[in-house]
């Protein structure tokens, strides 16, 4: 739970605010992951006097080794409570999203007045999924069924120092394929929402994705309702944006989005 500080009132009004007080910002971490994933990027929006707050989905609470199966209506339960949280302290609501955070953050801002999207590498497709004549989730479904954890690969960035601090902070050596198939799921369900969206936002993907499709970000940015898009590209990172090469542009950038 989120309570406000003694100097801080729960308002109703946004007008008590003084109009220059930075947003609330709700920063969702990926699949298997959890805050270190945007941890940068949560920092210098602290520092810059944003309340953050970065739920740990469900399924995710354990320290592991194995990673439980947990499903997209759990995380999207936790991301709307979340939110709402947030929205009581009376400041607009920027949503960080990373990974499959980002595509939940897609639908919460088909249901909640969420003021920017700031995505970071958004799930939309499986890295090279289009060598297979199938949808994923048909035949991974069945897959997971006897088998339903495989061994984690190494940390998906480029920078070598960044995967040597991930493997100590990474909490799962296994993936939940359950999991996976539940956040295909979640993505059939939010792409043919897209088009109504209008939330002001800012798209950031690397080049070097070996997680998601990069093509996605094309697609969202291509299909996004919003008058107010763009997509940023990083030609020297893999997936894990705000802790690879270029981690101090993408840290900047989406700091100075998110403030307005």
């Amino acid at each position: 739970m989120i309570y406000p500080d003694d100097d801080c009132m729960m308002v109703d009004d946004p007008a008590v605010l003084s109009a220059t007080s930075p947003p609330s910002v709700l920063a969702l971490h990926g699949l298997g992951g959890g805050r270190f994933e945007l941890s940068p990027l949560i920092e210098a929006l602290e520092q810059a006097g944003c309340r953050v707050s970065s739920p740990v989905l469900p399924g995710h609470e354990v320290t592991g080794p194995v990673m439980p199966a947990s499903n997209w209506e759990d995380w999207v339960k936790a991301v709307e409570d979340a939110f709402d949280e947030l929205a009581l302290f009376g400041r607009p609501v920027v949503v960080v999203g990373f990974s499959t955070g980002g595509t939940l953050a897609l639908l919460l801002a088909t249901r909640r007045p969420v003021a920017r999207l700031l995505l970071l590498a958004p799930f939309l497709a499986i890295r090279y999924v289009g060598l297979i004549p199938f949808r994923p989730a048909s035949y991974l479904g069945p897959i997971s069924a006897i088998l339903p954890n495989l061994p984690r690969r190494s940390p998906p960035a480029r920078d070598r120092q960044a995967r040597r601090l991930l493997d100590q902070v990474v909490r799962f050596r296994t993936f939940s394929l359950k999991a996976t198939v539940s956040a295909l799921e979640l993505i059939e369900r939010v792409k043919p929402l897209v088009p109504a969206i209008e939330t002001p936002t800012l798209i950031l993907q690397g080049k070097l994705d070996t997680v998601v499709d990069p093509a996605g970000a094309d697609w969202l940015f291509e299909h996004l309702g919003s008058p107010e898009k763009k997509l940023l590209w990083f030609a020297k990172s893999d997936h894990l944006l705000a802790l690879d090469h270029e981690r101090s542009l993408v840290v900047a950038l989406g700091r100075d989005f998110a403030l307005g």
